[in-house]
């Protein structure tokens, strides 16, 4: 399941800010193609070693899915997406 909230920022502006999600958007380097994946589970948080307990996804976190652990590259609190590169 996927649960955004849409927050108002400074500016006007409006950012998407996702709560909860198990997909991923991951990128393949080898073939060059995006496949959308289902979210296992934490492996590794750079951003601190208690987010993996929790399950909090940040941009550098290590997550394991059903193709294989994929770095994510989006900011999930701040883009409303999870984008991730295989690893």
């Amino acid at each position: 399941e996927r649960k955004i909230v849409v927050k108002r920022v400074r500016g006007g502006n409006n950012k998407v800010q996702l709560q909860r999600t198990n997909i991923a958007n991951v990128f393949d380097p080898k073939t060059k193609q995006y496949k959308q994946a289902k979210i296992k589970t934490i492996v590794e948080n750079p951003a601190n070693r208690h987010f993996v307990r929790r399950n909090i996804m940040t941009k550098g976190t290590v997550i394991e899915t059903d193709i294989g652990k994929a770095r994510i590259t989006s900011r999930p609190g701040q883009d409303g997406v999870v984008n991730a590169v295989l690893v």
